[in-house]
Parts: structure tokens; sequence; C-alpha cells
């Protein structure tokens, strides 16, 4: 239709950015391109780039952020002492001096000026946690992440509106996911609520009389085969299936009568590698009977199965799309216990499904991963009385667009719908105006809507369709898709107002659009006063809906996409599975709950007397005291090695290439997180460690190889010391003494000398030089925060503004939520 492709032409309009020409800063050449030339472009210049750096094709010329910040790069190190190399001829400390006024000043003077000019504007997409949650808060229903447009692949968050990109294509699918979700919330919306019901299966009722008949089965056959019956006689297809069973015979039917002994198999089923269905206890519940308005109830009575291992006594809760839970098995086969977990049905989730298993390494032959954790213990540690579904069970009130379509809750056998084709327009504009964010939309847009209704209804589409149609259009524009704050196109920096600021604050600790009490605080202003904005910041963290903000930024910030994507050999390291992956990717985010909501200093991501622990991870990590399957704060023996970042399984893991730990990757991730000192990227064509050896060595002996190639010397230097220190920890997060490499074990080496003369032996010495640095790590946790809530790069004219920030903070030792605090209350917050 051409107004759709009139609709197209106005997203594409508005995603045009508007671009200010900078100020521009002369850097003093005379001053210091002598400096440069004697003490720099031996390694930075035409034959070496170390770091990827050269000096002779340098601008003398600060027109924006980005030459700004590398100037200041420069200044970093030769303020730290990091360059010259220590190593090579250092300059005498007057040149020094000169050098480093001279720069400072001119960097002082571009900060001031490019502060003054303002920044880029670009609006910003949401992302596909915050389409998913604004959708929620809209319609109520849950959206699979999988089914939004994907994120744009930055170096930064996913909220960083820079990075993003919006085309046909993105406009086509967020067109069609809107009719999905508007065509259900209509369906639904005129529907009664169900009411409770519990369906209950007794997996033993068909796993036992099958197990039965299939012993039975293969004893006659067996007792036919030494009466001398022919393979015709037996009931074999043929006479190659009658030699396959006979030669499995032990196993076939030895698995079967091996079950049939345990005591309680009538009345319920041992997880045991029988068959497909005594490997798990399964349960689900129809499509007629899932209503995605509604939450669930999983629930399971079990207990352990005579005394296994610890790590045997735990079940990993599964549904079709992968670990949900994993819990502790605390009763016994004669004292069985209860436990449940509650879930919210997505939109395309037809069948509501979960499944119950032992958690354990994914080992293809059970015998294989009993010998080595339960070497002549029982086949099945785990024994299911009952499975159950309970629900659905809704939330206290109706969502925003039940109460549009249907203003009274539907009964059934009457149509309750809130609009025919005269009066439309009251659900297209209202519907407008809160998916805009509580923006009035113009009336020609509205005009426009109730135009293309009245045409659908004309080409004979009914109501509930032709009015999908309509506000998937709604769904699928720039004042929903985009968090829209630039509207003038002036080149100067404008402060929010009130609504803007509640939408910028909702979206940074929600990833959602404000509800009734933030929005209240727009109409009168009141947002604007400190103390009320304060308020309002605690009550947003206080809130559950926190949570996406917890996981969105931390998991981010603690890059656990990369966590995603190592691949552990759980044959050989049988410790490690689903429900350990599933739960170190949760500890850094309930970690960072634990220093928000006790208001903690950041330096606890260096060191903590306390881990934020489940039951599992307790276990994996060695620890007492964690009785939960839920996460929670546990205080260290004074002997551990564990607190803070360094030493959770999710860091650790990321350090690592899966099979082997690595020192490098690990330095480097400390330096970039904790150090605030991101180590340049590796040159072009270095060969892996250990390409050309032809000899086991340990990590320590293959990474000092390395070091001595002179293009990697530089950069490894701090990084791999800081990576010896974390050695004692392996793949998957540990503790060892000693390394193993294929047949041969090396013992761990730990101490190392870091470049600023720190010397370490151990990892207790490794945090407290660490924590020597806790304004830098500070800085680059507020930056971080600062980056996230601002939707953009912090850039080098933001610096002023950091620095005082930290300042107002440095009294508390740098405290998470008040530097929360301190970036919403600071005037780039209110920036636009």
């Amino acid at each position: 239709m051409p107004f759709f492709r009139l609709f197209l032409l106005s997203i594409v309009m508005a995603t045009v950015q508007v671009h200010a020409e900078g100020p521009r800063v002369r850097v003093p050449r005379a001053k210091l391109e002598p400096f440069l030339q004697e003490h720099c472009i031996g390694c930075h210049g035409p034959d070496k780039q170390k770091g990827q750096v050269r000096f002779d094709e340098v601008a003398w010329e600060i027109t924006n952020n980005d030459s700004a910040q590398r100037w200041q790069d420069v200044l970093d190190v030769l303020n730290g002492g990091d360059m010259p190399p220590e190593d090579e001829p250092q300059p005498p400390q007057k040149e020094l001096e000169t050098v480093l006024e001279s720069l400072t000043g001119t960097l002082l003077t571009a900060r001031q000026r490019l502060t003054a000019s303002g920044g880029e504007i670009a609006m910003r997409r949401l992302n596909q946690r915050e389409y998913a949650a604004t959708i929620r808060e809209l319609f109520g229903l849950k959206i699979p992440l999988d089914a939004i447009p994907e994120d744009a692949e930055g170096s930064s968050f996913d909220t960083v509106g820079a990075d993003q990109l919006f085309t046909s294509a993105h406009f086509e699918k967020y067109l069609e996911l809107g009719r999905e979700i508007v065509a259900t919330g209509i369906a639904w919306a005129g529907k009664p609520r169900m009411d409770v019901l519990v369906n209950r299966r007794e997996q033993e009722e068909r796993v036992t009389p099958r197990l039965r008949e299939t012993l039975a089965d293969l004893d006659n056959k067996m007792r036919m085969k030494n009466e001398g019956k022919t393979w015709q006689e037996m009931g074999f297809k043929d006479e190659g299936e009658a030699e396959i069973v006979f030669s499995q015979f032990k196993n076939r039917a030895g698995k079967p009568r091996q079950y049939l002994q345990y005591p309680l198999v009538e009345s319920g089923v041992y997880l045991a590698e029988v068959n497909n269905e005594s490997r798990w206890v399964s349960i689900n519940r129809g499509a007629t009977q899932v209503d995605p308005r509604g939450s669930y109830v999983f629930r399971l009575r079990a207990g352990v199965n005579g005394n296994p291992p610890e790590i045997r006594q735990f079940a990993r809760i599964d549904n079709g799309e992968g670990p949900m839970e994993v819990i502790r098995i605390r009763g016994t086969t004669e004292n069985p216990t209860i436990h449940e977990i509650r879930h919210q049905p997505h939109l395309r989730e037809r069948n509501l499904s979960f499944f119950a298993r032992e958690n354990r390494a994914d080992i293809r032959v059970l015998d294989g991963y009993l010998n080595r954790v339960d070497r002549g213990g029982e086949w099945a540690s785990l024994w299911i009385d009952w499975a159950e579904i309970e629900g659905p069970f809704y939330p206290e009130g109706r969502a925003f667009f039940e109460k549009l379509v249907f203003p009274e809750p539907p009964v059934k056998g009457r149509n309750l719908r809130g609009w025919n084709d005269g009066t439309v327009r009251d659900v297209i504009e209202p519907f407008a105006f809160e998916a805009f964010r509580r923006r009035a939309p113009d009336a020609a847009y509205v005009d426009k809507l109730v135009a293309l209704y009245q045409a659908n209804r004309s080409e004979w589409l009914g109501p509930d369709q032709a009015l999908t149609e309509v506000l998937a259009v709604v769904l699928a524009s720039p004042g929903f898709l985009f968090l829209q704050e630039a509207e003038d196109p002036s080149d100067k920096p404008q402060t929010l107002d009130a609504r803007e600021l509640a939408i910028r604050l909702s979206y940074f600790l929600w990833s959602a659009p404000p509800d009734e009490e933030l929005y209240a605080t727009t109409a009168d202003g009141s947002l604007l006063r400190p103390e009320v904005l304060t308020a309002q910041v605690d009550r947003l963290l206080d809130s559950p809906k926190a949570e996406v903000f917890m996981e969105g930024f931390a998991s981010q910030w603690a890059e656990l996409d990369r966590f995603d994507a190592i691949t552990v050999n759980e044959e050989d390291h049988f410790h490690f599975n689903r429900g350990v992956r599933l739960s170190a990717a949760r500890e850094v985010v309930a970690f960072f709950k634990t220093l928000v909501d006790e208001n903690l200093p950041a330096s606890n991501w260096i060191d903590s007397d306390f881990v934020v622990v489940n039951s599992l991870l307790a276990h994996h990590y060695g620890l007492e005291g964690a009785d939960s399957d839920e996460f929670q704060k546990v205080s260290l023996p004074p002997d551990s090695p564990r607190g803070g970042l360094l030493g959770q399984t999710a860091f650790l893991m990321t350090g690592s290439n899966g099979e082997r730990s690595s020192p490098v990757i690990r330095g480097a991730l400390v330096m970039e997180k904790l150090l605030h000192d991101k180590p340049p990227p590796p040159p072009p064509n270095v060969p892996e460690l250990g390409s050309n050896n032809k000899t086991p060595l340990s990590n320590r002996q293959l990474v000092e190889q390395h070091q001595g190639r002179a293009q990697c010397a530089s950069c490894h230097k701090k990084m791999d010391a800081i990576g010896f220190g974390l050695e004692n920890f392996d793949t998957i997060g540990r503790w060892r003494e000693m390394e193993k490499s294929g047949r041969w074990e090396f013992p761990i080496e730990t101490a190392g000398l870091l470049p600023g003369g720190g010397a370490f032996s151990d990892l207790d010495e490794l945090k407290r030089e660490l924590l020597k640095a806790k304004r830098a790590q500070a800085k680059e946790f507020l930056q971080s925060l600062l980056e996230y809530g601002l939707g953009r790069r912090v850039e080098f004219s933001d610096e002023a503004a950091v620095e005082a920030m930290l300042d107002g903070l440095q009294e508390d030792e740098y405290p998470v939520r008040s530097m929360i605090h301190a970036v919403v209350a600071n005037a780039l917050f209110h920036t636009k």
C-alpha cells in the first residue's frame, strides 16, 4: 500500500542524525614532535607499530572526541611511566615535564571546547530486552527474545544508539511481530481467565510396566534360543536382528533387570539410563490449557536414593528451550521433599513442558561418569515420586491492552468488545499515546491510522484483524521503537523535560517505560527536584523490575556472551555441566545486585570477603553455608581464594579457551575491567600459544616463550603477570595446585612483578596490589554505568564530569548504589 511506503520513508527520515562541526584545538607541534621523534617513532613509526599505534602520521589538530582521546592516551602512558619502556633510554626529567605540561594544557582546552559544543544527536532504538519489557508492560505478554530483530554487534552496551542500524528489513520484521503480538493480545483479551488446574503425572505408571514387558520378552527370546528355536519362531524380522539382540543381551536385559530391583519402582521413577522415559521425568500441558497471560508452577516431589556424593544430589529443570533452574534434592526416598519453580510461557509457547533430570556432565556413557565421581555408587541417585503443573496464576490487575479493547472482564458466551467501526478511534488514539510513552500522537497521524482501519474493513477484514493491522503499524513506528529525545536540530545541549527524564531513568533501571507513579512526577514537574529524583531512583532499584537492569548491565559488562561461547569438553572437565554454566552466569548478576542493594564499594569486584552463590556453585567452589537454590550472600573463611570477580567461574572460564586457562586473556580482562587500562589489540599474524611446540609446556612456559617475540613483549608484560597470579584456578574455575597438560603435570607458579614495581607471590598478594588502583577500577565501572544509562559512549569531553563524580564518591570508597545516584544526578544524564 502507498501508506506503508510513505510510513517507511518517515522512519528513514526520523533516523537521520545531526552532525555538528566540532571545535578545533591545535596541538603544540614544535614542542612535541622532537620528543616523539627521539623517544617514540622507533616503536611507533613507519617500521614498527607496536600496539597498532604510530606517530609519524599524527594529526596536529584536535577536532573531535576521538582525536582528543588519542592524545589523552599518549598523556596517560607518559604520566604513568609506561612509556618509554624501562629498557629504553629515558628522557631527561625537565624535557618530560615540559611535554607533560604542554600536552595537559592543550587537552584541558580541548575538553572545555568539546563540552561546550555538545555531542552528536542519535536516537536510540529499543534493544531486544527493552522491546520485550515494553511489550510486557503494554500487553502482559512475554516475548521470546529470538523473535525480536537482533541487536547490532557493537563494542559497547546494547543501549548505545550509535551502534544500532534500522533498515527496511527491520521494519518488516517489527511489523510482522507487531501483528502477532496484537492478534494474540486481542484473542486472549476476549477470553475469561481460566480456573486454576493441577495436572499431575505418575511416570512410573508407564515406565515400570514397559520395562517389565521388555525384560519378559527378552528372557522369553533367550529361553527359546536355548531351546533351539529359529529366529522366525522367536519373532525377529530377520536373522541379523536376532544376532544383534543376543550379542547385546547382557546390556539390554541387564539394565531393566537392575532397575526393577529398586524397591520403589511402583510408586516413583528412579532417574537412570535404562530408556528415554527413565532418564528424566517430564510433564506437559496442552495448548488449550496454556494462557500466556498467566504463570504456572512446576512442582515435583523427590528424594535422594542412597548416599551419593553431593555432586549427584542436584536436579536440572529444563523446558524445550534450555535449562531453567538447578535444585538440590534434600529429601530421601523415605521422606521426599517438594520443589517448585514458576514460569510464564511466552506467546509462542503453545505447549508447556518441563523435564527434570540429574544435573551432570555430558558424558555419553553413564558408567564413565560414575567412575569419575561415584565409583561403586548407586546407578540412580535421584528418585521422583510425582511431577505436576499448576496454574494459570494471573497478576492482580489486567494489562493495559486488555482493558483498552475489553473494558469489562470477558464473560463466557458474551462479546464485550470495547469498540466498533464507528468508535475505533477511541482504541487507536489511546493505544498510540501509551505506546509512544505518553506522547500525544499528531491528529493527522491518527487520521491515517483510522483510514487504514476503514480500508481494511472495506476489503472484508473482520474488526479484530483490521485493528491488528493498524496497531501493528504503531508498534513498527519510530514513536514506539525509538527513545526520541532529540527533536530540536540545534547543535547546543538541551535539558530533558520531566517526561523525557522519566523515560531515560526507567529505561536505565528497568529497561521498560515508566509506571504510573513515575509518570505522576512528570505531570507536576516534581521529578526535576533532586530529592524526588533520588527517591525515585531508590524506588526503581528496589523494585523487582530492576532485575532486568541487573542482568542487562552486569552480563554485558562482564562479557558473558564470551563466556557462553566457550565450549568445554565435559569428558575432561566432568565437574562442569549445563547447570554449573547457568549458575555461573547468574552469579555475576547476583553479585552486582548485592553491591547495589547494600551499596558496597566497587572494589569488591577486585576482592570481597563474601560470595553470592546458590547451593550448586557453593559445591563447585567447595564452600559451606549456602543451603538454598536461590542465590545468597555467604561469608568466606579467611583462607578462601574466592571473592570478587577474580574468583567467579564465569570470569575464569572467559579467560580460557575451553581446554586450558589463559593467563593472557585473564590478565587482559583484569586490566580492562578492574584497572581501567584496556590493552591494545594484538598485532596481526601472531601465532597461537604453543602452536610450534612439540613438547608439553605449562601455561606459564608457553606465555613466557611468547613474550620473547619483540612484537609481543611490551603489551604482555603487565597482563601476563596478572594472569600468572590467577593460574591456581583451572579452566572451569576450580582450585588446583598442579596444572595438567596431556599426560604431564606441572606445579603452579603464581609469583609475578607488575610494571609499576608491585611484586606478588600468590593470589592474595596480587589482589592487594590490584586494590591499590581503587580509583581506576571505580572509574571504569562508573563510566560503564554512564555509557549504559546515556545510550552513548563516554567521550573525552565527559572527563571533567566523570572525575567530579569520582571525587564525590571517594570518601566512601566508591559505593555502587551511590554511583548510580551520581550518574542520574549528573548534568550529563539530564542533557540531550
